[in-house]
């Protein structure tokens, strides 16, 4: 399953935590507690955009900023080791 996560992680676009739970056919709990293991063993860093808004952000293209609004949680990139 960690495997298929990062797949889809590669692939990129945006994916909030429910999609991926969807994709992985599994808990919202279950996809952040991976995201977290990857995190820790250095295949994924938050992405920090800065102290800017939306409009100003790299991913600006790709994210769906209304769910984001909606939700609180962490941008993920892929750290190619």
């Amino acid at each position: 399953m960690l495997e298929r996560l990062l797949q889809l992680i590669r692939e990129g676009g945006s994916f909030d935590v429910t999609r991926l739970a969807r994709e992985l056919e599994t808990t919202p709990e279950m996809v952040h507690a991976m995201m977290e293991h990857l995190r820790r063993t250095g295949l994924l860093k938050t992405y920090d955009p800065g102290q800017s808004s939306c409009e100003h952000c790299a991913l600006g293209s790709v994210c769906d900023q209304e769910k984001k609004k909606q939700e609180t949680g962490h941008l993920w990139m892929y750290e190619e080791k």
